[in-house]
């Protein structure tokens, strides 16, 4: 038993946190729950995660992912390029407006900016890779994510470019800068990679915080469904304009528990269609392990803050529910990924046998 949890700890208490956030939030105590969980900034969090894995990540790594940069490229190309297409497929399976727009919401955001170098490190893959795919896709998603949603859904989002950009200074870049400069320090360096199984550790405690509020707001969201379920007609085209006809449009088609499994099956099916994708294509082009492994996760994981911000935008508000799709992304790609990280992390080396005394 002991083996058990100390092998599967983070995939049980992520099980148990997805579950007990449904729970409290569907049976109505999320308003007594949310002020506390608010009072842990995600923002900040985040930052936390990234100062840590930079803070434990070999300097030596992250130099040789800038020079040899095919896997990152690789990532990005994937998770901003073949999953808003995979997206844009599955649109005219969901069965309302407010799945259909969150689903292309879920799918143009960029690469999750803590879990995929924890994903990387927890499968023994080269964390350095999924870091730098995180900065390159939040550096440039204020010009790619709304590019693609107006192709795809024919709306216009307009980011605050200088707030966000400073909120990726504090909580991405910072953080990364900060962490790397601190192991030029012998003594901290040392510190780092001796205890770098722990400060791994703490970084996916920290990650299951984010989990437990993301499945909050699910539980929360999932409350607010109809009773009865409606047989949604399929829509065409997604409406930009945000005006009462488009509001009316929308509630005409309510959110229902059927439209909520089939938007679950579409996001987890793309995220693993995309890292399973990640990983074949990176071994065939001859890509190591490590970098394979990061090409993987990085690739196919999205992040919820940004996701969380375009789903409650302005133009959003003729679709209520479009925060339904992210959070189900955020949510399934973690356990999923918990799972397979522990399948692809190399098996350790059999200690070496005693030796044998002559008589």
């Amino acid at each position: 038993m002991r083996n058990f949890w100390r092998q599967h700890w983070f995939l049980t208490t992520l099980a148990l946190l997805i579950l007990s956030g449904l729970s409290v939030g569907g049976l109505g105590y999320g308003p007594v729950v949310e002020p506390y969980v608010k009072l842990l900034n995600p923002r900040w969090i985040t930052a936390a995660v990234l100062f840590l894995m930079s803070f434990s990540l070999d300097s030596s790594r992250l130099w040789g992912a800038f020079r040899s940069p095919g896997p990152v490229l690789l990532a990005f190309t994937l998770n901003y390029g073949l999953i808003p297409v995979l997206g844009w497929l599955l649109m005219p399976f969901q069965q309302s407006p407010d799945l259909r727009f969150g689903l292309m919401i879920a799918a143009t955001v960029p690469c999750t900016t803590a879990a995929a170098s924890v994903m990387t490190r927890k499968a023994g893959g080269n964390d350095a890779v999924s870091l730098l795919v995180t900065l390159s896709t939040n550096l440039l998603c204020f010009l790619l994510t709304p590019l693609w949603l107006r192709w795809t859904t024919a709306t216009t989002v307009d980011f605050d470019i200088t707030r966000m950009m400073w909120e990726l200074v504090q909580a991405v870049l910072a953080p990364t800068l900060l962490g790397q400069a601190l192991r030029r320090v012998g003594p901290l360096r040392d510190f780092a990679t001796r205890y770098k199984t722990e400060i791994s550790t703490a970084a996916q405690v920290l990650i299951e915080v984010m989990v437990f509020s993301a499945a909050l707001q699910a539980g929360m969201k999932l409350r607010q469904l109809p009773v009865a379920p409606v047989t949604p007609a399929v829509s065409g085209e997604l409406a930009a304009p945000v005006d009462s006809g488009a509001a009316s449009a929308a509630k005409a088609e309510p959110v229902t528990l059927t439209g909520v499994l089939v938007a679950l099956a579409s996001v987890a099916g793309i995220h693993l269609t995309v890292l399973a994708v990640g990983w074949f294509t990176s071994r065939a082009l001859g890509i190591a392990r490590p970098e394979a492994t990061a090409v993987a996760f990085a690739g196919s994981q999205k992040t919820l803050p940004i996701g969380v911000y375009v789903a409650t935008h302005a133009v959003a508000a003729p679709y209520p529910f479009a925060i339904f799709p992210m959070l189900l992304y955020h949510t399934s790609q973690l356990f999923l990924d918990t799972a397979i990280a522990s399948r692809l992390k190399p098996s350790d080396p059999p200690p070496p046998a005693p030796e044998s005394r002559q008589g």
